[in-house]
């Protein structure tokens, strides 16, 4: 038990590493040499957990995207839903401890792109984000917080699609959408989601 212990944890470390080289490097640029010296160790220590950079970078996203769905996980369900939804949301934007890793996020994307394995981990990952929210969305309906009107899917999908287009801008173009500006985008979003209820309360 502690050497299987030992193993993951040595795989946790060398999955930091990568993600600290990429947001540093740049994904094309980061070799097992670059992981190797930001872990401190020798490259064949990173190749015997590893095998090809191919098994290292998608071990990264997986250890990427875990990371992102413990931040979910640990978001207090507290009443009224709406409150909660917005929590989980704002986890989703590229803020404090959030940025280097969606940095790497916009590295790894255009992997996703052309390599199969990466799009189904992609894919999966937002399916099952999607879901989520759409369970949170259906909830805030039954309890009358929400317009028995809409799609909770497809604000779930929407709500996805605009924290990925503010992550996009945030790191890409922040003296436009700097964090203020993104946080105050998505409340305006919940706002206008929830208005018809509201008004009709």
């Amino acid at each position: 038990m502690p050497r299987t212990a030992d193993h993951d944890e040595r795989r946790r470390q060398v999955a930091e590493a990568l993600l600290r080289t990429i947001a540093r490097k740049g994904l094309a640029a980061t070799t097992f040499a670059d992981v190797a010296d930001e872990l401190g160790s020798s490259v064949g220590l990173v190749q015997r957990y590893f095998r090809s950079k191919s098994d290292l970078l998608r071990f990264g996203v997986e250890h990427l995207y875990q990371r992102g769905a413990e931040r979910i996980d640990a978001v207090e369900r507290v009443a009224p839903v709406r409150h909660h939804m917005f929590r989980i949301a704002h986890t989703l934007l590229p803020l404090e401890e959030r940025r280097r890793e969606l940095t790497v996020w916009l590295e790894f994307l255009p992997t996703a792109v052309r390599d199969p394995e990466m799009a189904e981990l992609h894919g999966t990952t937002t399916r099952t984000l999607v879901e989520g929210l759409a369970e949170g969305f259906e909830a805030a309906q039954r309890l009358g917080e929400l317009s028995s009107d809409l799609d909770p899917r497809a604000e779930a999908a929407a709500l996805v699609a605009l924290a990925d287009g503010l992550t996009l801008h945030q790191l890409a173009t922040p003296d436009l959408f700097d964090d203020a500006t993104a946080e105050r985008v998505l409340r305006r979003h919940f706002d206008r989601l929830f208005a018809a209820t509201t008004e009709n309360t």
